[in-house]
Formats: C-alpha cells, sequence, structure tokens
C-alpha cells in the first residue's frame, strides 16, 4: 500500500472513504468474473439510455457517466451492462458502515458508498489516524472483497480532494499545514464550491489552477463571484471547519434521480418524483425526524435548472401529507417542454417525530397508515430503499 504524506502533524483527523464505481465494484464482489472487464450501469429497455456508472477499464476506452448507451457501445465492442440493484448495492452500504463503526461513531455515509469518518477521539483506541485508515482499507478489501481509496486531512474538504485523487487500496494523507500546498497545483475543478457554470467562468477568466485562486484577493473574488468567491477562496486555502455529521445530524436529506431516458412524459416524471418522495420520508422516519420544508430541483436535458420551495407549518414525515405538496410544487416548476434529465428533493428544517408513538386518540386513518409505515420501513431497512414500493 503507497502512501503519500505532506507536511507534519494532524490537528482534527478526518478522512474520507470511497469505493470507486460503488455499484460496479459491488457487482464484481458477488461475481468474479467481472473483474477486469469493461463495465458499465445503465438502466434496461431504454434505447437512449444514459451511463449512469463507469469502470476504469470502459473509462480507458473514453466512456464517462451521463454519456448514452448506445455511444458507450460504439466505443467498446465488448462493453459489459449492468442493470442497477438497488437492494445490493444497500446491503453492502451496511456492511460496509458495519467495518468502519469499529473505529468510530462519528461517521457521515453518502449513498455512493462513500463516507466521513472524524478518528480524532478513537487514536488512543487504534493508533494514529494513518493506522486506522490503513486498517479499515486492508479490512473492507478483506471481508467485502472491495478497493476503497482514502484521504486523510485535518478538515472534510482536504480529505475529499484527496480521496477522490487516491488510487485503489491506497490513501493520501495530507498533514496540518500542508492542506494549501497540495491543493495549489491541482485544477480548480477539484474544489467543491466549483460547478459546471463557475467552472466555465472560471476558465474564461483564466483561473487553470488552485494556486491562481490563492493568491487572488478575496474582495477581487467577492466582487466578481459574490458571496460564492469568498467559499471559493476559503477553500483554495484549504479551509473548511464543517463538522462530520451522523445521518440524524445532517440538516438536510437529500434523495436525487438520474433517469435512465431523458423525458417530458408527466407519468414517468411523477413516478420518479413519487418514489423520491417515499424513500427520503422512509428515512426520516427512521431518524425519527419530520420535516418542514421541501426542496425541488429539476435538471433540464440542456442543463438548465429549475427549483423551489414548499413548507408546511407543523412538520411530518407522512408520506399522504408530503406527496400532495411536492407534486404541486412540481407541477409549478415543470414549465418548459424540454425533457428531464433528473429530479432532486431536498427535506429540511427538521424536528423530532412527534408521531413516533401513537396517541390514544389519533384518528383510525392516521393509526394505519402509521402502521402499514413501519411495516414498510422494517423493510426497506433490510432488503433496501427500492424493495418495496406504493404503486403510483
Amino acid at each position: 500500500m503507497a502512501i503519500f504524506l505532506f507536511s507534519l502533524m494532524i490537528a482534527r483527523s478526518i478522512f474520507f472513504l470511497r469505493v470507486p464505481a460503488f455499484g460496479i465494484a459491488v457487482e464484481r464482489a458477488c461475481r468474479s468474473r467481472l473483474r477486469d472487464r469493461p463495465l458499465v450501469v445503465a438502466p434496461p429497455d431504454s434505447a437512449r439510455a444514459l451511463v449512469w456508472e463507469v469502470s476504469a477499464e470502459a473509462r480507458q476506452a473514453g466512456i464517462r457517466p451521463g454519456m448514452r448507451l448506445h455511444e458507450a457501445r460504439r466505443l467498446c465492442r465488448d462493453l459489459g451492462v449492468l442493470h442497477p440493484n438497488p437492494p445490493l448495492y444497500a446491503r453492502a452500504r451496511v456492511a460496509l458502515l458495519k467495518v468502519l463503526s469499529q473505529y468510530t461513531p462519528v461517521i457521515e455515509p453518502f449513498p455512493d458508498g462513500s463516507a466521513y469518518l472524524d478518528v480524532t477521539s478513537t487514536a488512543r483506541l487504534f493508533g494514529s489516524a494513518v493506522d486506522i485508515a490503513a486498517r479499515a482499507e486492508r479490512e473492507i478489501a478483506e471481508k467485502l472483497r472491495l478497493d476503497p481509496s482514502a484521504g486523510l486531512g485535518m478538515n472534510k474538504l482536504v480529505s475529499l480532494v484527496a480521496g477522490r485523487r487516491s488510487p485503489p487500496r491506497e490513501f493520501i494523507a495530507v498533514r496540518a499545514g500542508g492542506e494549501r500546498d497540495f491543493l495549489a497545483p491541482l485544477k480548480v475543478h477539484v474544489l467543491p464550491a466549483v460547478d459546471r457554470n463557475l467552472y466555465l467562468r472560471l476558465r474564461e477568466l483564466n483561473f487553470q489552477i488552485v494556486r491562481q485562486v490563492a493568491l487572488t484577493a478575496p474582495a477581487h473574488l467577492e466582487a466578481v463571484f459574490g458571496r460564492r468567491g469568498l467559499a471559493l477562496h476559503r477553500q483554495s486555502l484549504g479551509q473548511d471547519y464543517s463538522p462530520v455529521r451522523p445521518p440524524e445530524r445532517v440538516p438536510h436529506l437529500i434523495r436525487r434521480a438520474e433517469l435512465g431516458e431523458d423525458s417530458n412524459d408527466l407519468v414517468i416524471l411523477k413516478r420518479e418524483l413519487f418514489g423520491l418522495v417515499e424513500t427520503a420520508l422512509s428515512e426520516l422516519r427512521r431518524q425519527g425526524r419530520a420535516a418542514k420544508r421541501v426542496q425541488i430541483e429539476l435538471l433540464y436535458s440542456d442543463f438548465r435548472t429549475a427549483k423551489g420551495a414548499r413548507s408546511l407549518k407543523s412538520a411530518s414525515n407522512r408520506l399522504s401529507v408530503w406527496y400532495g405538496e411536492a407534486e404541486a410544487l412540481f407541477l409549478r416548476l415543470f414549465a418548459r417542454r424540454i425533457r428531464v434529465r433528473a429530479i432532486e428533493v431536498r427535506f429540511e428544517g427538521f424536528e423530532q417525530d412527534a408521531g413516533a408513538q401513537l396517541h390514544l386518540f389519533d384518528p383510525p386513518v392516521g393509526e394505519k397508515e402509521a402502521k402499514l409505515a413501519a411495516s414498510l420501513d422494517k423493510l426497506r431497512g433490510k432488503f433496501g430503499e427500492g424493495a418495496v414500493r406504493f404503486a403510483k
């Protein structure tokens, strides 16, 4: 295992671990014959399906996520196509978190199989942060047959960039004081604040690498980019004070669907929306939380977006309460004839779930819905979010 070190001592110890092309990696762990083959994950039964995930071998052939499947097949004749398997991915995430939770209780996981871990306070039990990262990677490789990569630093920003640059079964450790030097020669798109539109604007202004941003006065960046310019400058210096938040402490919950084929069919879009709202509320109930606000963002095929939000007077995690609100918001946003490529639903404004225990005089309908939701949540917890769904 190769370990790359920059500068000296780490103050806060955060590491970011990911399994590249998570869905493909999980399939390969189950079926060894898939190893070393060029593979993609794409939805079935669609003439215009988009590639969701790409193996390293497929990348070498020029295939990228978001590419049309028929174009990918032209680039690589022996390309293997795997269909999404959410229940399998969910079980793999549970197994992955079980391994990681041995080293710290402070974990912020993501649906793609990646996670932040704060191991600052567990060094006395398991050794240095470098030792913990090495042990965790080794255990995941041996027990789960997955090849993770990791980045280690004193904050989430630096560990994220390091983890994304690290090869499988290796990790990059950036020690305290070396954040700026580590980031300086990298392309500006590695900074989380840089989305596609901001990247194009930076290119127009001839900002190529992070060092150029770091050497620019914050006031100048603010004048051009507004408040995002200040965030951009802080990130270029490697500054990030955000904590690692377990799911129950994250102030929002996001579910996103990339359509297998761009569509403006209202039936298809409503079905995707319903699934997103349903699974998000199921997760909120598992966490014992209820939400007061929902935000929906649509990504059109021309990469323009539409975004809006609605709020409730009282927090809720019931599907019967939230879906009508979400659908009304969606219909207001869906005002163009252009096909939709992705839908994102974001719940926030959380409170403790006051309905976790049914009151004596709850109406029968509410009691039946709560019991049904609890049963479905139990099945999803065991078999994955997509294991059971309402018909819509």
